[in-house]
């Protein structure tokens, strides 16, 4: 109180913390040696002066009071209380919210043998950290993190909705496992950002590992440098795991209803860590009828031992095999068809994922048989094949005619004709026209332009059989010579040469992706590593050493003579240079004669058969191979006529599976020559993003995306429509449109045309799209536990079992620190009192030697 009073102000030294001390501290020898001379230079002044001892005495003490006030002053007394912080440690919870979670990987409570999802694993983590985060909360602060591609910050549910669901208010409520990707390396960053500056405990990770990157040395370093030990709590099985699921389906849109469907099915396997037993077990791929649960046509895909690519590292390795299956099947029932395709692997050895063991397919089958007419010249053996296959094929109505330049013809089929088309709408009765070698004068110049015009604007397929007569070279000037896929030359008498020897036959990648010249029951390994795209290709159609399969008469055409957008589906080798049995056939492909050959020509599409030999591969084998050679060119080009067939454009969209940044094309094919006409300088579409059944938004992924496109003429494009009808001499309007536009996120989208010069002519113009994360974890299901250790053995830290979470606090090192702030003073020795004090001393000494008369 004395001390407050004497100046201290708000400070009293009573006040919990506040303590006295001096502004400038002497030690201690300082304060010994100063008592010591006071009490010298006090001694020396009074014990020589003349009075009572007594008297001399007090003036004595008054003197030393006084320099020792004068020097206590000049020390600088003070009141002090100090400031200091106490800040307690952080720690950091990162919970995996990816959609790996849900992978049912993880050991089973109490039995081995089942098991259940990472997610339900860390669940009852949780449950068991609860006491020792209690304990924390007490003591520290604590800061709970989701991750998937990034973090974000997930808090406890107070009040009424936590207690709702049993939420500790120490847990936060977890929301459930649905990112695409993981990135551990991001999250820890994002984390240590949110404790910048402040002491942290430690990371507690729980994780499968699994990450779309290894973290980084500049992470490894950071965490070392500032000492921040990660408690990696791995989830799943460390082990190997194997998983089978259906990637990829492709079908066609339309379809007749009496037709043999193509589906084709990529199967993916995907086998991470050691090789479980049993994983090379065949697999069950199954088309099914989801309106019936009929199983409408099954295929079994057998994996090579050891077959796969590699990827990734360490624990983390996985090897991803895939093949392709062709499933086929016919429906009578005409409308939308509710297909799938499905597998079944073993549950416990080959089906980590259930999810991906279907997908839907999206078919509209069509109440009418494939239409066609057969137009050649004599009865060669071709021609006789060619006809009863169509005569038998109950999907097909065919009109086959036989048409000599004396304007003789025979007629057969299930189709009678009064006489061939004369009119556009004549010529739209048919889907497919199969031209064999044939004189061009038995038509007249109208009737070709009209049929050109029917696969140009129609998209009508049309099929060639070369001829040792009148195909290809008497058709070099008429109106179709455009839809050859080759080019002739300009004199009238130069013929097509041809070999001088027998030849065999090679199929082409092109035809195994167009999805024709699949002749074998079963997939075929062919030896030499190359991709020839032979897989359904019966070996022995190439062997020059069964006989049988040579051809005797085969055109040679050059490959300069090529169209530029002509595709060669098959190729013919001289069967004197062919390779024997599995030998490598790709040195030979390049010196090979193109002997099937397709190319795209408006709507439509045209093929070109350089031999009418292929009824040859009867011999020993009846009619399957020379049927299916001929049947599946003329389903692929029947189908697409029908979903090309009356439409006033068509929209395409290619890729149709697309990766997520990466460029898709959309292109827009005006057929109609009225809008080509109308010389459009700009198409406007929107691409929606589907969110379920008849639901639609647009497509805004980024600041910078836009869910409008505007598709712009191409240079240069061709147009086959304006060609058959447009007037002569003025300017040819493009008749195609297209723009390249890029998504940021995955899903399902549609693009849709929305100019009103379209949507006023076609209700519904548009096309599907998907999109997919290049790196989406699914594909690459394993754990990687070792990812963890690491992380946990550079920072300091530990890799955490279940029984380890309810010491949980008592791992965690204690990191709390004091921060000394700026102390709160108070000066004494410039306040009233002490200069009172001092002029007291002065005073009552001066007094005291007066009254001594010493002064």
């Amino acid at each position: 109180m004395l001390l407050g009073w004497l100046g201290g102000g708000s400070l009293n030294l009573s006040d919990p913390g506040v303590e006295f001390g001096f502004a400038r501290p002497f030690p201690t020898w300082v304060w010994a040696i100063a008592l010591g001379l006071i009490g010298l230079l006090v001694w020396r002044a009074y014990v020589r002066l003349e009075g009572p001892r007594w008297a001399r005495s007090v003036l004595a003490g008054l003197r030393g009071l006084l320099l020792v006030a004068l020097l206590v002053l000049i020390s600088g007394p003070q009141l002090v209380k100090p400031n200091e912080i106490d800040e307690p440690d952080w720690v950091l919870f990162l919970l995996d919210r990816s959609s790996s979670m849900g992978i049912p990987d993880a050991p089973g409570v109490g039995s081995a043998s089942v098991r259940r999802t990472r997610d339900e694993q860390m669940r009852e983590a949780l449950e068991r950290v609860t006491p020792a985060v209690e304990r924390l909360v007490a003591e520290r602060t604590v800061v709970w993190f989701g991750f998937d591609g990034s973090a974000y910050e997930l808090r406890a549910e107070e009040g009424e909705a936590g207690a709702a669901e049993g939420v500790t208010p120490a847990i936060p409520v977890v929301p459930p496992a649905e990112g695409s990707r993981t990135d551990i390396e991001r999250a820890i960053d994002q984390a240590l950002r949110r404790a910048a500056a402040r002491p942290i405990s430690g990371i507690v990770l729980m994780s499968d590992g699994r990450s779309t990157s290894e973290p980084s040395r500049a992470l490894m370093r950071r965490l070392e440098a500032e000492r921040v030990p990660v408690f990696a709590l791995p989830l799943g099985d460390a082990a190997g795991i194997a998983d089978v699921g259906v990637r990829r389906v492709e079908s066609p849109r339309l379809a007749f209803a009496l037709d043999a469907v193509p589906i084709e099915a990529q199967i993916e396997r995907v086998i991470a860590g050691v090789r479980p037993d049993g994983v090379d077990a065949p697999v069950e791929v199954e088309l099914v009828d989801l309106s019936t649960g009929e199983v409408l046509d099954t295929r079994t895909v057998r994996w090579p031992e050891g077959e796969g690519v590699v990827s990734g590292e360490g624990a983390g390795e996985a090897v991803t095999a895939s093949a392709s299956v062709r499933l086929t099947a016919r429906s009578g029932r005409p409308g939308e068809a509710r297909w799938a395709v499905r597998i079944r692997p073993d549950p416990a050895r080959q089906d980590l994922i259930q999810d991906n063991n279907s997908i839907d397919v999206a078919l509209e089958l069509v109440d009418r048989p494939l239409r066609v007419l057969y137009i050649d010249g004599y009865p060669r053996w071709e021609y006789r094949y060619v006809k009863n296959l169509l005569l038998r094929e109950p999907s097909v109505r065919s009109a086959s005619l036989l048409l000599s330049p004396r304007h003789q013809y025979i007629q057969e089929g299930t189709v009678t004709l009064e006489s061939l088309p004369r009119s556009p709408e004549e010529w739209a009765e048919f889907d497919l026209f199969i031209v064999g070698d044939v004189w061009p004068g038995v038509f007249t110049s109208e009737q070709l332009f009209q049929l050109r015009e029917r696969v140009a604007v129609g998209g009508a397929g049309l099929v060639w059989i070369g001829g040792e007569s009148h195909t290809p070279g008497s058709w070099r000037s008429t109106p179709l010579a455009d839809l050859l896929p080759f080019a002739l030359g300009a004199e009238s008498g130069e013929t097509v040469p041809v070999f001088d020897r027998p030849v065999v036959v090679f199929p082409t990648p092109e035809a195994d992706r167009l999805g024709v010249l699949r002749l074998a029951d079963a997939a075929v390994e062919r030896g030499g590593g190359a991709d020839d795209g032979g897989s359904f290709w019966p070996p022995a159609l190439s062997d020059p050493r069964v006989g049988w399969s040579a051809l005797q008469w085969v055109q040679r055409i050059g490959r300069d003579r090529l169209k530029p957008t002509a595709e060669v589906l098959a190729v013919a080798v001289a069967a004197d240079a062919a390779p024997v049995g599995n030998g490598d056939v790709s040195s030979v492909l390049a010196e090979s004669s193109p002997l099937l050959m397709s190319m795209r020509y408006g709507a439509g599409r045209v093929m070109y058969v350089a031999t009418d030999e292929v009824w040859r591969w009867r011999y020993a084998r009846g009619e399957p191979y020379t049927e299916r050679f001929y049947l599946q060119l003329f389903r692929m080009l029947g189908r697409e006529a029908l979903n090309r067939s009356g439409k006033p454009a068509l929209l395409d969209v290619a890729p149709a599976r697309a990766e997520v940044q990466s460029p898709v094309r959309i292109r827009l094919t005006l057929l109609e020559q009225s809008l080509v006409d109308a010389e459009p300088r700009s198409v406007r579409a929107r691409v929606f993003r589907v969110d379920g059944p008849g639901s639609v938004r647009p497509a805004v992924d980024g600041d910078a995306e836009s869910a409008e496109v505007l598709l712009t003429p191409e240079l240069g494009s061709d147009s086959p429509g304006r060609l058959a009808g447009g007037s002569a001499g003025g300017p040819t309007a493009s008749n195609a449109f297209s723009a390249v536009y890029v998504l940021g996120r995955a899903g399902e989208y549609r693009v849709e045309i929305v100019d009103p010069l379209l949507t006023s002519r076609v209700s519904d113009l548009s096309a599907r799209l998907e999109v997919v994360r290049s790196d989406d974890e699914l594909r690459q299901p394993a754990a990687d536990h070792g990812l963890l250790a690491s992380l946990a053995d550079v920072s300091g830290g530990q890799v955490l079992s279940t029984a380890d979470l309810g010491q949980l606090d008592r791992l965690l090192p204690n990191r709390r620190i004091k921060v000394a702030g700026e102390p709160q003073t108070r000066t004494l020795w410039d306040t009233p009192l002490a200069l009172a004090l001092v002029v007291l001393l002065c005073t009552l000494e001066w007094v005291g030697r007066r009254l001594m008369r010493l002064a």
